[in-house]
């Protein structure tokens, strides 16, 4: 197994070549001066700012800030390249569906972790969260046939609990709610649905949950969404 490795104020060309060696094989941690450019769905830009860049052994990219817990631009599942420019390291994270890209101008030289991390079994109960994983976990207790594609995947209108893809390659929107769905809970997941269909992409929703009333319901199948009735111990 790999140990820990710190490196202070790496050459750009030896970054370089630490990602290659690395990429999908141990987690590496940067911490730089950069600028971040988005493109995709909608187009973004972070100024220059000292800031965390993690690639996880997934392909994941994240950056961070100093404050909040929330990245300010993250990829999931990327392919990772680098470049060296004449004024800084260019780092590009590319997902191909949706395809979008980050970019990561380094103006500095950073220092930078590589490291192995592991993964344990994690067990909360009692909480939507554990719902969420439930779903994530057993797609087909939303519909038979269907695949997980992301959980807790941010929008402009707050993060999806659950993503997932049909048999006959619709997505459904699934919001998860651990007591009583109410109005509240339906408004939310039109709003996810009608983004996802204002871009063009063939989607339905569904909530799951112990119960809904009955005003939730009604409202639901006004809108062509679904229900599942599900409850966790």
């Amino acid at each position: 197994m790999l140990e820990d490795v710190v490196l202070s104020r790496v050459d750009w060309l030896v970054l370089q070549d630490i990602i290659r060696k690395y990429f999908r094989v141990s987690t590496i941690v940067m911490f730089c001066q950069c600028e971040v450019f988005y493109e995709g769905r909608a187009s973004s830009r972070a100024s220059e700012a000292r800031r965390l860049v993690i690639i996880k052994e997934d392909g994941t990219l994240l950056i961070h800030e100093g404050v909040g817990v929330e990245p300010v631009n993250w990829q999931p599942n990327a392919l990772i390249t680098s470049k060296v420019g004449e004024n800084h390291f260019e780092l590009v994270a590319v997902r191909s569906r949706p395809k979008e890209v980050v970019k990561v101008f380094i103006k500095d030289k950073p220092d930078v972790i590589i490291c192995k991390l592991g993964s344990g079994k994690f067990s909360i109960r009692g909480t939507e969260e554990d719902l969420i994983n439930y779903v994530a976990q057993n797609p087909s207790v939303i519909e038979e046939g269907a695949k997980l594609v992301a959980r807790e995947f941010a929008t402009p209108h707050g993060r999806v609990d659950v993503i997932l893809r049909s048999s006959n390659d619709e997505l459904i929107i699934v919001e998860c709610k651990r007591g009583v769905a109410d109005l509240d809970a339906v408004h939310q997941l039109i709003r996810y649905v009608e983004y996802y269909r204002e871009l063009g992409i063939k989607v339905r929703g569904v909530i799951a949950s112990p119960s809904i009333t009955p005003q939730a319901l009604k409202l639901l199948q006004k809108n062509s969404l679904g229900y599942v009735k599900l409850q966790i111990t």
